[in-house]
This record gives C-alpha cells, structure tokens and sequence, in this order.
C-alpha cells in the first residue's frame, strides 16, 4: 500500500504505518471508511475468487459496523486517551480496525500467524508511533 491508498485519512501517524505495509500474503484485505461508505484498498485474489460480489460487500459492511462501534475517543474512557487501534483476534486471521476521526477509520484483515501487519501495528503501538 502506498500513502496515496489512504488520502482521506486524517491522521498522519495512522496514514505513515499503514503506507508501511506490504501487500504481501498476509493482508487479505484492506479498506477505508468513511460513514456508510467505503473505499477498497486491496483485495487478495483468493479472497475475491471466495466470495460473490454481495457476499463480498456483506463482509465490509459488517467489518465497517465493527469499527464504527470503536470511535477515536470514548467519553466514558476519557482517561484512556485515544483509540489508536482495535484488533479482533480469530482462529485464522486478525482484523484491525483503526478509527481515524468520528465515523471514519481503516480496516485491515491479515494472516493470523506470522503476519507483517499485525506485528507492525503492535511494534507502533508499543513504541508511541500510533
């Protein structure tokens, strides 16, 4: 993915990691929101040939609903700070969803074992870069 995918994103940080990642075997897919709309960044091959059309679209959609439940700032966690990022561990893949303002944010879907995205997302969080 390159900073141009991610335009719209208002975050600097956010807009550098995810620049960073490479489009390699672990991102499956990849996509900004921004209320009920949303823009694909990248969509795995095999992902693609896996589902239809309108089951593809179902699969953002629910995403997209899953990170607009996880806004930037929470007023009943105020003392928290910020969310930076959500990440949703499955059996086979994590999803990380990063808000980036209100109703907005980017959802990235990768490979649970060994993936590039997540450990970059986990060494930005640890090291303040998010």
């Amino acid at each position: 993915m390159t900073a141009d995918d991610f335009d719209g994103v208002e975050d600097a940080d956010l807009r550098a990691l995810l620049a960073e990642f490479d489009l390699g075997d672990d991102v499956r897919l990849a996509f900004r929101f921004e209320g009920e709309s949303y823009d694909l960044v990248h969509v795995r091959d095999d992902v693609a040939a896996q589902f239809t059309d309108e089951e593809l679209e179902n699969r953002v959609q629910t995403l997209m609903l899953k990170g607009l439940g996880d806004p930037p700032s929470d007023d009943s966690l105020f003392d928290f700070g910020e969310l930076d990022a959500t990440l949703r561990f499955y059996d086979s893949v994590v999803v990380a969803s990063y808000p980036d303002e209100e109703w907005s944010g980017v959802v990235v879907v990768a490979e649970r074992s060994e993936s590039e995205a997540v450990e970059r997302t986990l060494d930005s969080l640890e090291n303040g870069e998010l």
